[in-house]
């Protein structure tokens, strides 16, 4: 029996701004076939990485592939618990696809095994499957406890309007406020985005550029309460804002910039079917071009683009953005060009002590790419467990969440803030483990198997276990969920807050972490600051589109059901 908050239906629309969602039954039915073409997939790869690349190692990756799967497949895929729990069981999906599920998928559509470039492949699998157990009896003790809790509905978010639907204009003008952002810090003043301290209000606008994804929630509406439906104009209108972003990514040199653009519309759209909101009809021809065509931008010219973006990664500080843009579209016309850094990045990776190649399509490694765990690892075992600098560097980065009086008032004047914001934790594990200085401040990404390692032993686990439980908490926290009392039996209502949804890539991304300090982080700082923003700049853009001539206010400022 899952918990549900105990209100009729008609009361908690009205607080929501009267928008119903009742979810359909067909998720039963999607959610079987997504389970058994997945099994398909694995079989598949299995077969293929049994036959072309038979070795103990590789044999052993391939058995806690299948064994994770089966059981995330068993526990989370489920409607009731997507129905419930939709938010957290994405969390818990992304870390068994990224460190599980799509290393054995990728590599054999690249033709390589899945212990590619692994030094140590049985460890992190190990490591991995014993992360996943820990998720999934984390979740079980989350889900147990919330059964105890009389009232778990979100109520403080309620009632400060995350769950009243934004209007088409105040998307648009999220994104506009998101872009103007981005403009500001790497263009107009490119220290703030390069600098780990700077002015407060400096800081403030850098962290309104997640809002200039915004509009590619648009087509979803169902999914956070819109009734405003999706035509033609939207399509073009994303279409230009989506080149636009294309280029503004390109003039700050961030590939993240556009990807999490396409990531995002993925994953709202995935979530939408899991629930049964969108029809899956999407086996016709029409759509298997677009498939096809999407699949070669991916693994083509994006790709390429991609590339070209790290080759004058060098550049960006001392040329002007429009220069960047005209350098990058440059090199992008330069396949040869491209094929040799390609090979030389491989090369120069092997030959280094920090390998992080695993995946040659960028796009795809953004979302798979098990060697950040095996090179964290491998720095772990030349420090023993429970290492001091380790420790007091863990100690101090979450202290550093903090600003700077309130560290002063406990009398924390050791807490170095432009040396902890300024690496990362996999540049320290290398630093400690015999790396030179100069590495400090490269921004190697860590993993939290080998730093929890090196910092706490196998109690790490337990770190994992005992956080993540309020994390699921709070993200479960932007998703509604009730038992109709007005309509036909079965019918459930729920909707999401576009706060979630604005989060949906790093929800899906959140694990594997650089550390599991991470996860204080995250609930000291992060998710208060998500929160946070969202209020403002939504009551922000209501106001706004309420004075901008011929804007309507929404529906659901007006009337609610009831």
């Amino acid at each position: 029996m899952y918990p549900s908050p105990q209100l009729p239906l008609a009361s908690l629309a009205a607080k929501v701004g009267g928008r119903v969602r009742l979810a359909p039954t067909r998720e039963t039915s999607f959610i079987s076939v997504v389970t058994t073409w997945s099994w398909v997939a694995l079989v598949i790869a299995t077969l293929y990485q049994g036959i072309f690349f038979p070795s103990l190692p590789n044999f052993i990756a391939i058995g806690c592939t299948i064994v994770a799967w089966a059981l995330f497949t068993t526990v989370f895929f489920k409607p009731a618990m997507l129905a419930n729990y939709p938010l957290s069981t994405f969390l818990v999906l992304g870390f068994t696809t990224t460190q599980l599920y799509f290393p054995l998928l990728f590599t054999s559509l690249e033709s390589k095994p899945v212990i590619y470039n692994l030094d140590l492949p049985y460890q992190v699998f190990l490591h991995s499957s014993l992360a996943l157990i820990t998720l999934v009896l984390s979740h079980a003790l989350y889900r147990l406890l919330l059964q105890q809790t009389p009232n778990s509905s979100p109520w403080i978010l309620i009632k400060l309007d995350f769950f009243k639907a934004p209007t088409e204009l105040q998307l648009w003008l999220m994104g506009l406020i998101g872009i103007a952002a981005t403009f500001y810090v790497f263009l107009y003043s490119p220290s703030i985005g390069w600098e780990v301290t700077g002015a407060a209000s400096d800081k403030a606008v850098q962290a309104l550029m997640p809002f200039s994804y915004a509009p590619f929630f648009l087509p979803f509406g169902e999914l956070y309460g819109s009734k405003k439906p999706f035509t033609k104009r939207i399509v073009y209108l994303l279409v230009a804002y989506t080149l636009l972003l294309f280029l503004v990514s390109i003039g700050r040199n961030s590939r993240g910039g556009f990807m999490i653009g396409f990531s995002s519309v993925g994953f709202a759209y995935s979530l939408g079917l899991l629930l049964g909101v969108f029809k899956p009809n999407f086996f016709t021809m029409k759509n298997f071009f677009i498939a096809l065509g999407a699949y070669w931008l991916f693994t083509g010219p994006i790709a390429d683009i991609g590339t070209s973006m790290v080759i004058v990664r060098g550049q960006r500080h001392d040329v002007t953005s429009s220069e960047l843009i005209s350098q990058t579209f440059e090199v992008f016309g330069d396949k040869e060009a491209i094929k040799q850094f390609r090979i030389h990045d491989v090369e120069e990776n092997e030959a280094g002590e920090w390998d992080e190649s695993y995946l040659k399509n960028i796009f795809l490694a953004r979302f798979c790419n098990i060697k950040f765990n095996d090179a964290s690892l491998v720095q772990a075992e030349k420090i023993r467990e429970y290492d001091p600098a380790m420790l007091k560097f863990s100690t101090d980065y979450i202290w550093a969440t903090f600003p700077q009086p309130v560290l002063d008032a406990f009398g924390l004047n050791d807490v170095d803030k432009v040396f902890l914001k300024g690496v990362s934790v996999g540049d320290y594990l290398y630093y400690v483990a015999g790396g030179p200085p100069e590495a400090l401040g490269g921004y190697r990404t860590g993993h939290f198997a080998g730093t929890g390692m090196a910092t706490f032993g196998w109690w790490y686990l337990l770190i994992l276990g005992v956080g993540m439980i309020p994390v699921f908490t709070l993200f479960d926290k932007f998703f509604i969920k009730f038992n109709s009392a007005a309509s036909k039996a079965n019918a459930i209502g729920f909707q999401f807050s576009l706060c979630g949804m604005i989060a949906l890539d790093n929800i899906f991304r959140f694990l594997p972490s650089e550390s599991v300090i991470n996860i204080a982080v995250f609930l000291l700082r992060d998710w208060i600051q998500l929160a946070l923003l969202y209020f403002v700049v939504y009551h922000f853009t209501r106001i706004l589109s309420l004075v901008i001539p011929g804007a309507t206010p929404p529906k659901s400022m007006k009337h609610a059901i009831g």
